[in-house]
Parts: structure tokens; sequence; C-alpha cells
């Protein structure tokens, strides 16, 4: 908030900015200068449309730094992002001919505590034009405060004692640090510095601090946009298993013909079926025996029905004494088959070595430094190289999705498959061919975990309901749902627990839903529901009952219950299939994007 005050026929302008610490408002004024509105305004809008024009997160980092620091004027400006376990990594950086790069520089996490980032979800923006400045009085207005107010608990305050030899070290005087917030927190910070005293009035820093979050927007755009074009490369290679099934072809058919394409969609050097006395291969996988251990292995470990993965073999106790040749990554995802044997989709990565260049020592919070004749930043802040080994590239959370579906589709063919030799044997055994057929459908049909319909049989219902639709003109709209923040869940509380969540979803949806309507699991935690003769008002109404529904079911092993992102598309004369879906996912990101926990209709 900003204020003008006049004193005798001089005026001034302040702005003021508030923050609560227990019971204690603190606000702190700062004085506002001249400054030429116009051409900030300008500068401001080039960077946007440059920001908007970005295809490629590098290029939009690269843009963001660059604009900052030309409104700001400090001497570097970088982008670090957090990794899973706290560590930061400097991605982008723009600075002064003449100042060293930090591009590529990782910092360990002790240098960032959580109690730190958590403080940036509050206060996004945090500067200091003077580290070496004394800290300004806290004035207390007419009543008393009872508790110790913190001097580093503002956007404007000074800084701990902690932070500030840090940055002396550093070689650092003057900081402005603005957060870029994530879905799950914060995802990682815009650090401008300067090794000098620098002051930048009110106006830019919010200037800056708009760009930090029309970039942040952008940077998840791009995200989803790169995930949706992986989700449907995945469904292509899904699609073309489809088009097998009346061949009856084998997995080892399977693998021949298509095992190259899951390895580039997976980046994985080999892909290997293996069962009980059956192993087909491709690619660099480990020898007959070794394989056949890591399956027995699995089997006794991995008794639910989700993927195990490793990014580093030999530091995981189930594989870290077997001879898994150049495999440093394992993707490993149970199939079910006809018979209720178990068989293993298992996917290989090879060894990814990087070389880390630390700003201290990770695991010790130990700053390495120079003697104090050192005058650049790096002199001072000396480095530590870490060369990494052993270990592949981490598998992302929809590329174990991605490979889940493909086991779940390998089962049902491997199961086609199957039958069709049994039925070629017992044909005069006719109980046991209907129980086997019984089997088949059943498992070519449902989800095995939630006992709703599969993707192939939800997507069979939708070209029958289209059909329809198309030629009576009946209504029919598409409710495409996701269970919010689903990833935390698994990794905090453990697969069995998210397992029970998704089970107790699909029993509410079914019980929530009219017997002329559909539902089923599209894929991870996302369903789908086929409302039949609803029409866009009909449909939303049925989206708000679901989403109230499920924010008020109770999950065993969950205080908190779960709650649903649903995206409505209503059918269009000419609507195929995919198009359909294409909305209602586009809409469903939409929710999400909005705040979660919402309905949101298709355009």
């Amino acid at each position: 908030m900003r204020v003008k005050r006049k004193v005798g026929q001089l005026s001034f302008r302040f702005q003021l900015e508030a923050s609560l610490q227990g019971d204690v408002v603190l606000l702190e004024i700062e004085r506002i200068g001249a400054l030429n509105q116009r051409n900030l305004l300008a500068d401001v809008n080039a960077w946007i449309r440059l920001l908007a024009d970005a295809n490629h997160a590098d290029a939009l980092l690269t843009c963001l730094t660059q604009g900052v620091r030309q409104l700001t004027g400090h001497e570097r400006v970088m982008v670090c992002a957090f990794d899973a376990e706290g560590h930061g990594a400097v991605v982008s950086e723009d600075a002064c001919r003449g100042v060293r790069s930090l591009l590529g520089m990782r910092f360990p996490n002790s240098d960032f505590p959580p109690e730190v980032r958590k403080r940036f979800d509050a206060l996004p923006l945090r500067y200091v034009p003077d580290i070496q400045a004394p800290y300004v009085p806290i004035m207390q207005g007419s009543e008393p405060v009872d508790q110790e107010v913190r001097h580093d608990a503002g956007g404007l305050r000074g800084l701990s004692s902690r932070q500030r030899r840090y940055l002396q070290r550093m070689g650092v005087e003057s900081i402005l640090n603005m957060a870029i917030q994530g879905d799950s927190g914060v995802w990682g910070l815009l650090v401008a510095q300067s090794g000098r005293p620098h002051h930048v009035a009110p106006e830019i820093r919010d200037a800056a601090m708009g760009l930090v979050q029309m970039a942040t927007q952008r940077l998840f755009l791009l995200k989803a946009r790169a995930e949706a074009r992986y989700r449907q490369q995945v469904q292509d290679s899904r699609d073309l298993l489809a088009s097998h099934h009346a061949g009856l072809l084998t997995p080892a058919d399977l693998l021949v013909r298509h095992g190259d394409d899951w390895q580039a969609l997976f980046r994985a050097s080999g892909v290997a079926l293996v069962s009980p006395g059956v192993q087909e291969t491709r690619g660099k996988v480990p020898s007959h025996h070794q394989l056949t251990l890591f399956r027995e292995r699995l089997e006794s470990a991995q008794q639910h029905g989700g993927p195990w993965y490793t990014a580093s073999v030999s530091e995981e106790d189930l594989t870290h004494d077997l001879d898994l040749g150049d495999a440093c990554g394992v993707l490993a995802v149970p199939m079910l088959t006809a018979d209720k044997t178990r068989r293993w989709l298992i996917l290989f990565r090879a060894e990814l070595r990087q070389s880390h260049t630390w700003a201290g020592m990770p695991e010790t919070g130990m700053l390495v430094v120079e003697p104090a004749g050192s005058s650049s930043l790096l002199e001072r802040h000396q480095v530590w190289r870490e060369e990494v080994r052993g270990r592949s590239e981490e598998w992302e959370r929809i590329e174990r999705l991605a490979a889940m579906d493909l086991a779940e589709d390998l089962a049902v063919m491997e199961s086609a498959e199957e039958i069709s030799h049994l039925n070629a044997r017992l044909q005069r055994k006719s109980e046991h061919l209907r129980e086997a057929n019984k089997r088949l459908v059943e498992l070519a049909h449902r989800d095995s975990l939630t006992g709703v319909a599969n993707r192939y049989r939800i997507e069979q219902l939708m070209e029958e309901e289209l059909a329809a639709a198309e030629r009576y003109r009946r209504p029919l709209s598409v409710l495409l749902l996701d269970v919010d923040h689903f990833k935390q869940i698994n990794d905090t509380l453990g697969h069995d627990v998210g397992d029970q969540a998704l089970i107790a979803l699909a029993e509410e949806l079914t019980r929530t839903l009219r017997s002329c309507d559909y539902v089923g699991r599209w894929g991870g935690e996302e369903f789908i529901v086929l409302a039949t003769s609803s029409d866009q008002v009909a449909g939303e109404g049925l989206a708000r009952r679901l989403r109230e529904r499920v924010e008020a079911l109770e999950v065993p092993g969950l205080s908190q219950g779960i709650t649903i992102s649903i995206g409505v598309a209503s059918w269009r004369k000419g609507d195929s299939r995919k198009g359909l879906v294409q909305r209602a996912d586009e809409a469903m990101y939409q929710a999400k994007s909005a705040g979660r926990n919402r309905v949101q209709l298709a355009t």
C-alpha cells in the first residue's frame, strides 16, 4: 500500500508493507522517491511480451534474469531451482561484464533450510539494499508487546547474523530474492546480488516481482504442455497395441515389434518381460540368472500393485549385490495375467555421469572459504566438485504412470493370447473354459485396483455413447477428474494409503452416479465419468455433487481426506472421442491452475 503525507510545503510518498508475527502486526515504512512511471511501464510491457513468446523453459528463464537485471540494475541475477532433497542449483543467470559466472553452481540444502523456504510462502519478496547497515529500531505502539519481534521477519527487515556472515563470505553487499512458487511450495528463487550497497525503488521491485509471477505461470504452462505431449505419445503407443488385439500376438512378438519404441519413450537402455521360467528382452539387459534373482526379490518385497523404481541400484537393499550390467536405474511394474501369476515389465537405464560444482559441502553444513584477502565472489565462496557416478536419470512420475498403463495393456493382450491357446486345448471342458473367459473379460474391462471400468472399456463405452448422441441428438457430458496432491499422499504415507484413497474414491463415485452413467479409471489418479442424456447444465450439476461428496469422504489412513478437480465437456455435433476428452482435460487443468478442488466447464 502507498500513502502520501504532506509536511509544510513538501509532499512525501511512502510504501507500507505489513506482516504478521503471532499476535503482532509488523508494519514496514519505506520512502518512495521520484520515478519515471511511463518509462518503467514501457520496459515492463516489453519484457512481458518477450516472456510470453518464450517456448522453452531455458529461454524463458534467460529472458527473466535479463529482464530483472535490466530493471533493478544488480550486478548479477540468477534463478536457483530446488531439487527433491532441497539442494539448490543455478539454472539461469545474467551478470555484468567482468562478473564471473555461477551458472551450474549447486548450493547444499543447509543454505536453504525448510523454515527459510517456508517463509517465502508468506513473504515471496526479500530485499536488503545494504547488509552492513544497522537494524532500523522497531517502534512499538501504545500497547506493550509481550512477544519477541524478529528483525528478519519482514520483506525489508535486516538479516540474521548467520545470513549476514554467509553473504559476507560470498562478497555480497545487496540482495533481492523473489520466490518462484510451484504446486507444492517454493520451486526456486530468483536471486539478485551486488557486491556493493544497491537501492531498488519499491515500484521497480513490484515490477520485477510481476515479471517473476508472469514467468512462473509461463514456466508451469510449458511444463504442462510437455507432459501433454508425452501423454499423447504414450496414448499413441497404447492405441498401436490395441490394434493388435485381434492378432493375439505374444509378448515376445510385441517386444520385437515395439521394444525399440518403448526404449525411446522411456529413455531406457533395455526392456525385459520376465515371469517364472520365461524372459523376453530387448536392448542392454542383465543376464538370465540375474534377471531371475531380481524377479524373485521383487515378488517377495513388492506385494502391492505399484511400481518399484530407483535411479541407483547400488544404493538399494533389493539390488545392491546384483550384477545388473550397465544399468544404474530400474523401473519394474507388475502385470497380473489371466492365470493370476505375476509377470514383470522391467525398464533399465544406463549411468548418467554428472559433475556437480558445489558452493560448500553437502550434508556437512560447511561453507568452504579462502583467506580474507580474496575479493571476487567465486574466490570468497570456494567450490567443491562432486563427480556423480552410479546413477541414472530419475524416473519422473509421468513416466511411472505411463509404464503402469503399458503393463496393463500387455497383461490384457497376454491374457487374450493365453485364453486363445486354452480354448484350443479345452474345447470339451466348457466349465473351465467359461471360467477362463470370465477372468479375461473381467481383466479386459475392469481396473484391477478399484473395480471400475478400465481405460480400454471406458473408451469403448464412449464410442458407443458418441454414436448414439450423433444419431439421436442425445446430450452427453464427459467429466474428467484428478485427485489433488495425490503424489504427496504416496510420497509421505506410502502406496498402500494411496491405493486405499483411489478405492474409496471409486466407490463414492459409483454410489453417486445414476445407473445409466459410467465411471472408469483413466490412468493413475485420473477418473472419467460418462453422464448420458446430460447437457452442460446437468453435467456441471453432477460434477459439483461429486466434488462435494468426495470432499466429505473419509479415507482410511488419511486425516484430512481428499479433494478432486473436475473438467466438464459437453458433446457438440462432430465431436470425436479424443476431441471431447481433450476439452475436458484442458478444463481440468484450468481447475487445478485456479486453486484445485473445483469444477471448470470446457469452452
